[in-house]
């Protein structure tokens, strides 16, 4: 059985991610603060010496975007700095590096959507900007044969904060709520993600890779919709522009990552229903 570490296993995608894996016939070793920084080589070091697995996962990652604005050093010490660290551990012990980034990485100026061979940058925000820095530091240390660079983007699951349940809250106690209807993508669940990872590797697939929900682009004002009609919720979703929300940081208008470069990925309609109906009585 392969062993695989995951790097921030206690986040939203790392919860969920764990049985996914083990399904696929990993074992996995989870790994995350305050047990591992992957900002210091010496703390990493030590669990992948401890573990000596074949394939490295780094979900671990300064996901605040808004924060970022204001944390701009630590949002690079880790989506940076601890991405070039993660890099070299792997390039000096042979590993497999699987390493999770996201849409922010494009400006967002492409309403057919981005590719996954689409030159990245310039990113039009901190975070961007920073997990961008991450992708060229991995690319620039491993060989093209030793990484898989997994973007995705609209992220949910259950064992996080995220847009799904903000929704569901906000209709369960108001009539109308306003959501943004200019800001394109596709919805991605946590479970998804991790399972089209396995596919990905189980077919020896390296470079760069879009894995996301199947069967967008669509908005914010889209995607609540359909999240407040499965709720069966008595509420009105009006679709507004970005300007009545304004953000510390900005977002890419249309930043949708096209990921049909690896095959069908399951439609993100049928990923919510999932997703709802394990809540249902």
């Amino acid at each position: 059985m392969p062993r695989l570490v995951l790097l921030g296993a206690s986040g939203m995608f790392g919860k969920d991610a764990v049985p996914v894996f083990e399904r696929a016939g990993y074992e996995v070793v989870g790994a995350d603060l305050p047990d591992v920084d992957i900002a210091s080589p010496s703390s990493l070091a030590s669990l992948l010496d401890a573990h000596h697995a074949s394939v490295v996962v780094n979900a671990a990652a300064y996901t605040n975007v808004d924060g970022a604005e204001d944390h701009r050093e630590e949002a690079f010490r880790i989506n940076a700095l601890g991405a070039e660290i993660v890099a070299r551990a792997c390039l000096d012990r042979a590993l497999t590096l699987v390493h999770i980034s996201t849409d922010y990485v494009f400006p967002g100026e492409k309403p057919e959507g981005y590719l996954p061979d689409d030159p990245p940058g310039p990113p039009i925000n901190v975070y961007g900007a920073s997990k961008l820095a991450g992708e060229e530091a991995i690319r620039a240390i491993l060989p093209a044969e030793q990484v898989l660079l997994c973007r995705t983007q609209w992220l949910y699951g259950r064992h996080g904060k995220n847009f799904v349940d903000t929704i569901r809250s906000l209709a369960a106690h108001r009539s109308r709520i306003e959501v943004v209807d200019d800001q394109w993508g596709v919805p991605t669940h946590t479970a998804e993600l991790a399972r089209q990872m396995t596919e990905l590797l189980s077919g020896g697939a390296r470079g760069v890779a879009h894995t996301v929900g199947g069967g967008g682009p669509i908005t914010w004002h889209l995607f609540a919709r359909q999240i407040v009609a499965l709720g069966h919720l008595p509420c009105e979703v009006a679709a507004c522009t970005s300007e009545a929300f304004p953000r510390p940081a900005p977002r890419p208008r249309h930043a949708w990552l096209r990921s049909d470069a690896h095959g069908p990925a399951r439609h993100w309609k049928d990923s919510l229903a999932e997703y709802l109906g394990e809540d249902a009585p």
